[in-house]
């Protein structure tokens, strides 16, 4: 049996430790991208049962499933984690649109193939994202968007004006909370183009 000296014994001690330390500083994590154009970060290879993708969450490290139809693809990655864990001064960090209104002062981030990110409730193309049949009103649309005012569809088409969302309100407006909405006084004739 051959002997190590002290010396050589320190230098394997420090190697283990060198890589013990790189293996603790960077973790394995893996990028779900949706069809949608979504991406979801889960802390362990996500598993396939049936229909389903089932994973842990990041950061959160909650139990997640998504329909195997919604996934475009798996990435695994190598995160390299903070070693403090908390922001440090002068780091970016982004956390998106905190409120109505404009973003003070940031630029929206571009689509592909667009200059501009379409505005809450606004489609691609600059129709309503329920029905491209009609422009994008602010008023309305931007109030109906999905994942933030109301629940993710569970597939494509799932929301629909006049289907399963009632049709933009009329110009009424409401005098206090509680009143009915009232309309200017009118005949109650719906409008009707002119005579031609």
């Amino acid at each position: 049996m051959m002997k190590m000296s002290t010396r050589a014994w320190s230098l394997a001690a420090a190697f283990v430790l060198a890589l013990a330390a790189a293996a603790a500083a960077q973790t394995r994590v893996y990028r779900i991208e949706l069809s949608a154009g979504g991406v979801v970060w889960s802390d362990d290879a996500p598993l396939q049962s049936g229909e389903q993708i089932l994973f842990h969450g990041r950061p959160a490290g909650a139990l997640m499933s998504l329909r195997r139809g919604d996934v475009k693809r798996i990435v695994a990655t190598t995160a390299v984690t903070l070693s403090s864990g908390v922001v440090k001064p002068g780091q970016a960090v982004d956390i998106g649109l905190a409120g109505p209104g404009k973003a003070g002062g940031a630029t929206p981030r571009p689509v592909s193939g667009s200059s501009t990110a379409p505005k809450p409730g606004e489609a691609r193309s600059g129709s309503a994202l329920f029905n491209p049949d009609r422009a994008y009103r602010p008023d309305w649309d931007n109030k109906l968007v999905p994942g933030s005012t109301m629940g993710l569809p569970n597939s494509p088409n799932d929301y629909r004006e006049g289907r399963t969302l009632a049709f933009p309100s009329a110009a009424a407006t409401q005098s206090a909370p509680g009143e009915p909405p009232t309309m200017k006084p009118g005949s109650g004739e719906p409008p009707k183009a002119p005579n031609q």
